[in-house]
């Protein structure tokens, strides 16, 4: 149970900074709006959800809170930029789809790694600019929670 209100809190704090620095920029909402939110907010859930394990597993025999502080502030950017970046490329490809053979062949590897380096190159210019400056705080605090949970209790 703790994981799934971690992760639901992580998914509010990303998605309600990534909802201020785009209304603060004065972008009008619209539908292309809504779905960066939604991207961000599923990205952001997933991301946390499998930190808490991945964390937990990483540091499943180590006692110290250091390490489990360094696990899950690795496990928790690492996935919320993963798996975030992860449904961009969804959508993208679900953009380019229209463009893409459907056949599996060479040419298809080809499109499915070049939409991928696009969708990075995009997610690293503009979804890096709201999750680094802002999100550092959030992720060191959350990192902290997690570290000062006893390692044998039960999650």
């Amino acid at each position: 149970m703790r994981p799934l209100i971690f992760a639901l809190f992580w998914s509010a704090t990303v998605s309600a900074c990534v909802a201020m620095l785009t209304l603060g920029r004065g972008e009008a909402v619209s539908g292309r709006l809504i779905a960066v939110f939604l991207v961000f907010a599923a990205g952001s859930f997933l991301g946390a959800w499998l930190a808490w394990g991945m964390a937990r597993l990483l540091t499943w025999r180590r006692r110290r809170r250091t390490a489990r502080f360094a696990a899950m502030v690795v496990c928790l950017s690492l996935g919320t930029a993963g798996l975030t970046a992860f449904f961009f490329f969804l959508q993208l490809r679900g953009y380019y789809a229209d463009w893409h053979t459907h056949e599996l062949s060479y040419r298809m590897f080809w499109e499915q790694v070049f939409t991928g380096a696009t969708t990075a190159y995009i997610f690293v210019v503009m979804g890096a600019r709201v999750l680094l400056p802002f999100m550092l705080l959030p992720l060191f605090a959350a990192a902290w929670y997690f570290a000062r949970i006893e390692p044998g209790r039960r999650v």
